[in-house]
């Protein structure tokens, strides 16, 4: 049996998993200081609906790669906060599609600079190819993954 050293702290799940933690943790914070205590799982959600009002729940479930069990209970606290209504599908009785509320789109254009901001300081140091690598390589182990 040959000795191979083992060293979790180099595999690319761990290390994906340690950028989110800290990613997720500064992002928090940052909304947290300008007065919004929302999770990133509710955060990942409401960019979907803004980039795309009007989606039914499966559709955000894909996008947001959430079992609908988790996206009910997340769209149930967002719908809580005002941040989401649900609408019946004037075609279709049965789709219900969601949208933000003006206080949902109010609270995404105050937070929208704070997650650019952040989002620029994760870029720094890192150049405008070796981001177009990065990104073009997290694509690819995420195909895999799938």
């Amino acid at each position: 049996m040959t000795n191979h050293k083992y060293d979790y702290t180099q595999l690319i799940g761990f290390k994906i998993i340690k950028g989110e933690v800290l990613i997720k943790r500064k992002l928090l914070s940052a909304f947290l200081e300008k007065g919004y205590d929302i999770t990133f799982e509710q955060w990942t959600v409401l960019n979907v609906l803004y980039a795309e009002p009007g989606l039914i729940q499966s559709e955000i479930a894909i996008k947001t790669y959430k079992d609908k069990t988790n996206l009910t209970r997340i769209l149930d606290v967002l719908s809580k906060k005002d941040y989401i209504v649900r609408e019946t599908h004037d075609k279709d009785r049965r789709s219900i599609r969601i949208y933000l509320t003006d206080t949902g789109k109010m609270m995404f254009h105050d937070l929208i600079p704070c997650a650019k901001s952040i989002n620029e300081q994760f870029r720094e140091g890192i150049s405008d190819e070796e981001l177009k690598v990065f990104m073009s390589v997290l694509e690819r182990i995420s195909g895999n993954a799938e």
